[in-house]
């Protein structure tokens, strides 16, 4: 019993970790794509441009493109891409720059069992 204690559970948590970082990374790539939908003037003001998206979406696929676009746009990388859309936003509509609210990415997982 101790092996399965000390070898496979560790080994099974490292796992499970390494998974839901995956998930995450992948998570994170379908809001950019999103993203590059948008136009220069609202990439603008959330402090990105397309060329940011293209040097983000274009890192290895096992690389988190939101700490990428978090260093260009200046937030911190702690923070999730969907707090500082909203966040931005917020202050874009309490200065007035947007009379309607803007599509912002889902915060629903993107598939569904």
């Amino acid at each position: 019993m101790s092996f399965f204690t000390g070898f496979l559970v560790p080994l099974g948590l490292s796992a499970a970790k390494r998974i839901r970082k995956f998930v995450g990374v992948i998570q994170n790539r379908r809001q950019l794509h999103e993203l590059s939908h948008w136009d220069r003037h609202a990439l603008k003001d959330i402090g990105l441009t397309p060329s940011d998206l293209v040097g983000a979406l274009s890192l290895p696929l096992h690389r988190d493109p939101s700490e990428h676009l978090a260093q260009m746009s200046g937030r911190s990388p702690r923070q999730s891409l969907e707090e500082c859309l909203r966040e931005k936003h917020q202050a874009n509509v309490s200065q007035g720059r947007i009379a309607r609210p803007a599509r912002l990415p889902s915060s629903r997982p993107a598939l569904s069992a």
